[in-house]
């Protein structure tokens, strides 16, 4: 492998979807064995034209198809892409969790992993046997562990219940110590995906730090997750997968404008006077469309929005009638709003689209949170984005006398 950690070559995992057999117990299927004769007899009496009903034909779907890149010593790889892209099933397989249908892939070091919360955990064993269970599992000696052991107590802050079960501790413990053991251990290689997002915000900062840390130690680190902020500052090299295809990418900012500009959120709404809504990020630009379809005319259709960050706070929010926008005044049933909006105020981060719908007279529609999207700021503003308080930029104007 030279200085390559990881390599893969034509990697493709295959899936059966569709109706699967049920599994009979020993007694049913005795009981059919012996009302087989019957059945054939009576299915030999019935009309030529009565048909046994068609079973569901199960098809295949790839999670991956043909994907290849390396990824050197050192590295530290983002991998993004939308729900389904098929992220963690290359975590799997990498983690040896998986056999892949078609392909390889080579992992030269020793594996840290972090896919699920507690994965490898013993709920009847207490925190500090689990914490050398783990090390066992992933090729340490006692020794090493030893060494570790204080920095994963202390970076986990579970000293007062490290004798106690770990099927009593809450999910938020849980998952302070998985994160603990796995970032700390000497590991050479570490997958991480999106595990963070069970922790509060303090937690998933302590975390993002310590990831952060292993970085710079020299060691390999493959990434996923939806924070494309985090993503974009701990990250050296992106992959981007769009339906089970990945394409590599020189840096991560040209993997989050892949990721960007194929990913437009937008949700149907069915049997509501707002029949579609879309967001999309295009440059330093947010663009919400929306289609509307009624049985009657209208004069004045008017689409207002709210935007929120990911907690639910109102950020901003406006519709024509508060601009004194002029609407429309030709009578019509159906038809598309849009509006543009300045990005640059948003900094990186997640946020959430409220949509309302109506004629100036009476509300027709509104709907709360049905989009989420993601904002990344391209043009240099992580400074910015790391000394500013809330989510939003604020444009001023200084004067010193």
């Amino acid at each position: 492998m030279g200085d390559v950690a990881i390599r893969v070559e034509g990697l493709g995992k295959r899936y059966r979807i569709g109706e699967r057999m049920q599994r009979k117990t020993f007694a049913e299927r005795v009981g059919g064995a012996l009302y087989s004769p019957f059945k054939r007899v009576r299915s030999g009496l019935r009309a030529p034209y009565a048909q046994e009903p068609s079973r569901q034909v199960e098809t295949m779907m790839w999670a991956l198809n043909d994907l290849s890149f390396e990824v050197p010593k050192g590295e530290v790889l983002g991998v993004i892409g939308r729900n389904g892209a098929g992220k963690s099933t290359l975590l799997k397989i990498l983690s040896r969790i998986t056999k892949p249908t078609t392909g390889c892939a080579t992992v030269a070091g020793r594996v840290g992993t972090l896919l699920e919360v507690g994965t490898g955990f013993h709920g009847d064993l207490t925190g500090r046997e689990n914490i050398y269970l783990n090390g066992a599992l992933l090729g340490m000696k006692k020794q090493e562990i030893d060494r570790k052991f204080d920095e994963i107590v202390a970076f986990a802050e579970t000293e007062r219940f490290l004798d106690t079960p770990v099927k009593h501790y809450s999910s938020g413990m849980y998952m302070r110590l998985a994160f603990a053991v796995a970032a700390h251990l000497e590991t050479e290689i570490l997958f991480v995906d999106e595990v963070l997002a069970v922790g509060d915000v303090a937690f998933q900062n302590k975390c993002l730090g310590r990831i952060g840390e292993v970085a710079k130690s020299g060691r390999t680190v493959v990434f996923v997750s939806h924070n494309m902020a985090a993503v974009e500052r701990l990250c050296t090299k992106g992959l981007y997968l769009n339906k089970g295809i990945g394409v590599l990418t020189g840096s991560v900012r040209e993997a989050i404008g892949l990721y960007l500009g194929h990913s437009c959120n937008e949700v149907t709404f069915h049997d509501e006077p707002l029949t579609w809504a879309s967001i999309k990020q295009n440059g330093r630009q947010l663009e919400i469309e929306a289609e509307y379809k009624f049985p009657e005319s209208l004069e004045m259709p008017c689409l207002g929005f709210v935007i929120s960050d990911y907690l639910g706070n109102p950020i901003c929010g406006t519709n024509p009638l508060i601009d004194c926008v002029p609407c429309p005044t030709v009578r019509r049933n159906a038809g598309r709003v849009q509006v543009v909006m300045e990005s640059p105020l948003l900094l990186n981060g997640t946020y959430r689209l409220s949509l309302w719908f109506g004629d100036g007279r009476r509300d027709y529609f509104h709907r709360h949170d049905c989009i989420t999207f993601d904002v990344v700021n391209m043009a240099g503003l992580k400074q910015l984005a790391a000394s500013s308080v809330g989510p939003v930029a604020p444009q001023c104007r200084w004067l010193f006398s």
